[in-house]
């Protein structure tokens, strides 16, 4: 069901710029978590120099940026292990936890988390995945830990893994759980709700009649619902009502607004794909989707004028506030904004 309203005004969120990350480049496939009341970003991508177009290097990066209420970004002199981009970051108990990506080198499984603690971040690990996992969409449910789609590896086929990990249980490691009703994906965006875990759209490939390939962008919505059985985590899903528009790689996990709706800004839609000239390349769709969780219902909020969509990037909560962090606004082109959502 869809419910267009005429008058921005009434459904429009408003955003608020913060102050830009250091590097005035920005990265695409950061991460974002907080702890003690602080603001961590890090690792990620760009194209330092040369855009892709003009033969520029694609570089992950591994340092730490922090931010206090009130104050200045600060460089941190801890860092990654290694340079690391595009994989998923939960808050829990003052951790940030780190899981998954990929680098130049390959795609990662491991899973570490921090604690800031006497100036310096303390670094926990934890059971590694599975599986080399990016590009998936993953959020805390509860102490559950849930992770969903992906790839494994530079040339991988869009997956439908769909991963648990109970931080109250963490020496039994990371489990399966019932994937999801529809296709294989990657990128695709999440959000938590009443100790629900809720899927939408992404990607994956598909061959035309030509039999080539070209980006299938989804427009499904699922809901699962974790149960635990006989000393064992599961789950039931819930298909939803389609997105009016799919979209892939937006930010996530999505905010979940006071009046029940979860935001959608920024991502690539089944035209923006279209694109394959990064020099004749529109930017990322101004459109602003709501979804309302009560009432399994589509908004269309209006086009947001005057700040550049993004796509790849963190979605977080910090002290009540969701933020968006950097991102890429054009192919090969990121930006270093922050925008808080009122």
């Amino acid at each position: 069901m869809l419910i267009t309203i005429k008058s921005e005004g009434q459904v429009m969120p408003v955003f608020t710029e913060l102050d830009s990350l250091p590097d005035t480049e920005g990265y695409a496939g950061m991460f974002a978590g907080v702890s003690k009341g602080r603001l961590f970003c890090f690792g990620g991508a760009n194209f330092p120099g040369k855009r892709p177009w003009e033969g520029g290097k694609k570089k992950w990066y591994k340092e730490i940026y922090m931010l206090q209420e009130g104050k200045g970004w600060l460089k941190l002199a801890d860092t990654l292990p290694s340079a690391l981009g595009y994989g998923i970051t939960v808050s829990y108990k003052n951790q940030f936890i780190v899981i998954g990506g990929n680098n130049e080198t390959g795609y990662s499984d491991k899973v570490f988390g921090y604690e800031w603690a006497g100036g310096r971040l303390k670094t926990i690990h934890y059971p590694p995945l599975p599986a080399p996992m990016a590009n998936m969409a993953g959020a805390l449910v509860g102490q559950l830990i849930i992770l969903a789609g992906g790839n494994s590896s530079a040339t991988g086929q869009a997956g439908k893994q769909f991963y648990m990990l109970d931080l109250d249980a963490i020496d039994s490691g990371w489990s399966a759980l019932p994937s999801w009703p529809g296709r294989e994906r990657m990128l695709p965006m999440c959000a938590v709700h009443n100790g629900m875990f809720y899927l939408f759209g992404g990607e994956t490939t598909e061959i035309n009649s030509l039999n080539q390939n070209y980006r299938l962008i989804l427009d499904d919505a699922y809901r699962f619902k974790p149960e635990k059985l006989n000393g064992k985590w599961t789950g039931t899903w819930t298909t939803l009502n389609p997105m009016p528009k799919g979209l892939s790689a937006a930010g996530s996990p999505l905010p979940v607004l006071e009046n029940g709706n979860l935001l959608f800004w920024g991502g690539v839609d089944a035209l923006t794909a279209l694109h394959v000239d990064p020099l004749t390349h529109p930017g990322i769709s101004a459109d602003v989707q709501l979804y309302n969780l009560n009432a399994d219902m589509w908004i269309y909020a209006g086009k947001k004028q005057g700040i550049a969509a993004p796509v790849t990037l963190p979605v977080v909560n910090w002290n009540g506030r969701w933020l968006y962090i950097s991102g890429e606004i054009k192919p090969g082109i990121r930006t270093n904004k922050i925008y808080e959502l009122k």
